[in-house]
């Protein structure tokens, strides 16, 4: 009995082992690909829907628009409390990112400049390993931050959090079949209850009718969860905007900003409340690079 227990307890260590390397590869992978990428960001400041920001916070529904942008750089973060403390960034080396432009925006003041430090850090963390989707994280600070009527950019770190994938064209068509399968079969469900529900004309045969309606829609729903989990996985065009990055990376084209905020009794907790978001607008090359 001790000498099952000894085993399972070795299997499992071994299969989180790896777990993490198969994790960390995957992470490396996404990560020298990245290094070097320059790109232009739309940030939009302002309340959206699943917010955990207070009630009155951005409660005219304006926006605080500005233009950043910035490169994935290769170098990795010095600052030790970043590489330990930052968990959102993922568990392998987090690396530095740099801001190349200065951001303003336009208010009743007129064009008024926001103060960000010129570097923060990056990270990447794989969250599938059949689709190659990875989350894409990495933060600025903002010391003293900006505001635009009830809208305030806050005078903190500010967390960028999006999704990007690795293009694997042979996942990417077997995702698309299973898709098509999918659609195929809640359209054939919908068809189906529809003549239910015409053939139900007596009570007894309506009785019937709603039963197997309600186990069409049981398996409906299933099947739906299943297509809705696959669009999220996979970037299938149609369900989401997609922006191509340098070397084979596709990125979705909006993400969230958030802050952070410690909850808890020691108050060790993590939690994002979201400020806003952001869209990749373009990757661009090194001018420097071209001219060589």
């Amino acid at each position: 009995m001790r000498i099952s227990i000894l085993l399972l307890l070795a299997a499992g260590l071994l299969l989180l082992l790896l777990l993490q390397t198969t994790h960390a590869l995957g992470s490396d992978s996404f990560l020298k690909r990245l290094e070097t990428a320059q790109c232009a960001l739309q940030v939009s400041v302002g309340r959206i829907p699943g917010t955990a920001m207070p009630p009155e916070w951005a409660a005219s529904g304006a926006k605080l628009g500005f233009l950043l942008e910035m490169e994935f750089c290769p170098e990795p973060c010095a600052d030790y409390q970043i590489m330990t403390k930052e968990r959102l960034l993922g568990t392998r080396s987090k690396k530095a990112v740099e801001v190349l432009n200065d951001p303003s925006f336009v208010s009743a003041k007129g064009t008024e400049q926001i103060v960000v430090r010129t570097q923060g850090a990056y990270g990447v963390e794989l969250q599938d390993l059949a689709a190659r989707q990875y989350g894409v994280r990495f933060f600025l600070d903002f010391p003293e931050g900006a505001m635009r009527n009830d809208v305030e950019l806050p005078a903190e770190r500010i967390y960028f959090i999006s999704t990007a994938w690795i293009a694997d064209q042979p996942s990417m068509d077997r995702a698309r079949q299973r898709q098509e399968e999918l659609t195929q079969k809640l359209q054939d469900m919908d068809d189906e209850m529809v003549q239910i529900e015409e053939q139900s004309t007596g009570v007894l045969a309506k009785a019937m009718g709603l039963r197997q309606s309600a186990k069409l829609w049981e398996k409906r729903d299933q099947l739906q969860a299943q297509l809705e989990q696959l669009e999220q996985t996979y970037p299938l065009q149609g369900q989401l905007q997609l922006v191509e990055g340098p070397n084979d990376l596709l990125f979705a084209k909006e993400g969230v900003i958030a802050v952070k905020r410690m909850r808890g009794a020691m108050g060790t907790r993590e939690q994002y409340h979201w400020v806003g978001t952001f869209a990749y607008d373009e990757f661009f090359e090194d001018e420097d690079d071209e001219q060589v």
